[in-house]
């Protein structure tokens, strides 16, 4: 086996004649110099590596091999080895190789990993799902009510208070209380209705019932709320309730009334018969007129029951007496045409006269307190509501016009509106396009001045002219009103 000198500081190999290591420079023993080492086949691999590489490329067996600049492989190998250092690139690619086998393996088993939580996170899901439909299953009420609510939000309720006939009062029978006007829920309905209310100490006390079924009017749409008032309308001495509304029907605006009465447990209900004998009678347009209207009514009503009892007592006075005083007061005037008609309702008809001309006027009669009371009236313009106690006697000429109306009132004709109209102008007429005549007219009322507006409102308070009927137009003769009169 051949023996190799070495350095023992730095290993370096060294020939038997030198005292000086040539890589170290230290000074050696002879101890060190003929220290040897047997080499084994790989130290003899060493001896066939070039002789141009310096001894500082070779490295003891415990010192790791240096690389040279720019990590390039060295080009020496020891002998058996391919000298092509394709091991070594081998060795490299086969490491790159496992990284990016490593990198491939670690993506696959990320994904698996999202995958499984994935799988995981929508098997939660589901469950959750099925819980919850469980739960619906279990509370359909409450889901259908939600549902509602949310489908129908356009239906809640616009309706605010009226200011103006919203007010604080004193009721008989429930005390200090809020009485409130609300304007309809349009939301619901064009055609809703106003709704009305009683609060008392900060509570709902009652709600009054409308007009019509649901409140919702037929064809008429609310305006407003004209006047509210709390009135004994039956003489209970209780408190009732009066409101007059404005609605639009068609294009025109036309009021409506409404009574409520108080019943013995203080609470309201609508006398629908008594607020359509109200609204029918055209002329209430005031809570006033409405009160003497249901007073008159009333009167009436005590007065047939009156007659009613002295009729059952055998007191009544025998029909035969104004049968005969009305007979007496039609031959007075035998040339004159007649009417029946009833003005007041009682059992008793009124009879009027019409002349044989213009200038005999004419004549209305009532019978009571066991004679005919008559009233003389301009023409023969007597106009008539049946059952409403009120008679207007309209006519004029020559540019002269008047309307003066009249009542039964304890048995007598007692004039309740007195108007006139007419050119008062001493210029010559005027005639519009057409040739005919124009009149600028002067309204007076109750002996004052006011405009035609002014006049016919005034005349709508207390008759209305466009509901009743002339009388003139039904006049028979002397003999045959006899016979009406015995027959009826």
């Amino acid at each position: 086996m051949q023996k190799k000198n070495f350095c023992p500081y730095c290993g370096a190999k060294l020939s038997s004649e030198v005292r000086f290591c040539p890589q170290c420079g230290k000074k050696l023993e002879d101890d060190s110099i003929n220290n040897s080492e047997e080499v084994s086949q790989e130290e003899s691999i060493e001896e066939n590596i070039p002789e141009q590489h310096s001894s500082e490329e070779i490295v003891s067996d415990n010192t790791p091999k240096k690389q040279n600049e720019g990590n390039e492989i060295p080009e020496e190998f020891p002998d058996g080895l391919d000298e092509n250092p394709s091991g070594i690139k081998k060795s490299k690619t086969s490491v790159f190789i496992k990284i990016i086998i490593g990198i491939v393996v670690a993506g696959l088993l990320f994904g698996l990993g999202y995958k499984l939580f994935d799988v995981v996170d929508n098997k939660k899901a589901q469950k959750q799902a099925e819980t919850k439909k469980e739960d619906t299953k279990k509370t359909p009420e409450k889901e259908s009510n939600s549902k509602d609510t949310k489908k129908t939000p356009e239906k809640e309720s616009n309706s605010k208070k009226i200011g103006d006939q919203t007010f604080h009062t004193n009721i008989k029978g429930i005390g200090e209380a809020e009485f409130i006007s609300n304007t309809p829920n349009t939301n619901e309905s064009k055609y809703a209705d106003a709704t009305f209310e009683i609060e008392k100490d900060g509570k709902t006390y009652e709600k009054l019932p409308g007009y019509e079924k649901n409140n919702i009017r037929k064809d008429k749409v609310f305006q407003s709320v004209d006047a509210v008032s709390f009135q004994d309308c039956n003489s209970d001495n209780a408190d009732d309730i009066i409101i007059i509304n404005s609605y639009k029907v068609n294009k025109n605006v036309k009021t409506e009334s409404r009574i409520y009465i108080q019943g013995s447990d203080q609470k309201f209900t609508l006398d629908k018969d008594l607020s359509t004998r109200v609204n029918e009678n055209g002329s209430l347009a005031t809570v006033a007129d409405i009160v003497d209207y249901l007073k008159q009514e009333e009167s009436n009503t005590a007065e047939i029951s009156s007659k009613s009892e002295q009729k059952n007592s055998g007191q009544e006075a025998s029909s035969d007496e104004w049968k005969e005083a009305y007979i007496n007061w039609v031959n007075q005037r035998p040339d004159w045409t007649y009417v029946l008609f009833d003005v007041n309702g009682d059992d008793i008809p009124e009879i009027a006269a019409i002349g044989t001309c213009m200038a005999d006027g004419g004549a209305v009669a009532t019978y009571a307190n066991g004679e005919v009371q008559e009233l003389q009236t301009y023409r023969a313009g007597i106009f008539y509501m049946q059952g409403q106690n009120a008679i207007d006697n309209e006519d004029g000429n020559m540019g002269n016009y008047y309307d003066r109306v009249f009542k039964i009132e304890d048995g007598k004709w007692v004039q309740i509106g007195d108007g006139a109209y007419g050119d008062e102008s001493d210029d010559p007429a005027e005639t519009d396009e057409y040739g005919n005549v124009t009149i600028n007219f002067k309204y007076t009322w109750n002996g004052k001045d006011v405009s035609e507006e002014e006049y016919s409102s005034n005349l709508g308070k207390v008759f209305n002219i466009d509901r009743a009927e002339l009388i003139s137009e039904q006049g028979v003769s002397a003999s045959e009103i006899i016979t009406q009169i015995q027959n009826f």
